[in-house]
């Protein structure tokens, strides 16, 4: 049946199960809010041309509130070139911090993603980002897309590290997120 265990993260209790190296959340229902911004906007954050942004942009708050914003196609998000100063007017998630996470759907279950976020004072590039992944789902949710869907979430590969993610909201509208996780280190803490 696989390992289940419990996170407490800022989200609150995280409930996740393990199969070997498959490890699988279940997300929050989402949150939402409107996106303040104008499809020009959004494209002028991202270097691109307002006809390469679909409208549908909104907040997504699955745990971590993130704007979602859906492209035109698979090389509209290749070319994303996010502009910081942008990024930070428009995708201001508080008073430190901006997300934006942009996608294109490519048939079938395929999606291209790629998740932008300040670190400190630098512009960073996430390449596999659950939490986004679980707001795509409930951004799917808010356009009432017919359950139940699966999606394989590509991203990463802009930076050189590809990741692969599945995404799954059942007919019960809950959303989860799995896959291959690698251990990068181990320790133990003596209290």
């Amino acid at each position: 049946a696989g390992d289940a265990v419990t996170l407490e993260m800022k989200a609150g209790a995280i409930p996740v199960t393990a199969h070997g190296d498959h490890w699988t959340l279940e997300a929050n229902a989402p949150r939402y809010r409107e996106v303040d911004a104008t499809p020009y906007q959004l494209a002028e954050m991202l270097g691109l041309r307002a006809d390469e942004v679909l409208d549908g942009a909104r907040w997504v708050n699955t745990g971590s509130e993130q704007l979602v914003i859906p492209l035109r196609s698979p090389d509209v998000v290749c070319r994303c070139r996010p502009v910081a100063m942008l990024l930070e007017r428009y995708a201001r998630v508080d008073t430190t911090r901006y997300r934006a996470y942009v996608f294109v759907e490519m048939g079938g279950v395929d999606v291209r993603a790629r998740f932008f976020f300040q670190a400190t004072t630098t512009m960073m590039e996430d390449p596999a980002t659950g939490s986004a992944c679980a707001n795509l789902g409930g951004w799917f949710l808010a356009r009432n897309t017919a359950l139940p869907l699966t999606r394989v979430i590509r991203q990463g590969d802009e930076v050189g590290r590809p990741s692969r993610l599945v995404l799954r909201v059942d007919g019960e509208r809950r959303i989860f997120v799995s896959g291959q996780v690698i251990e990068l280190g181990r320790g133990v803490i003596a209290l």
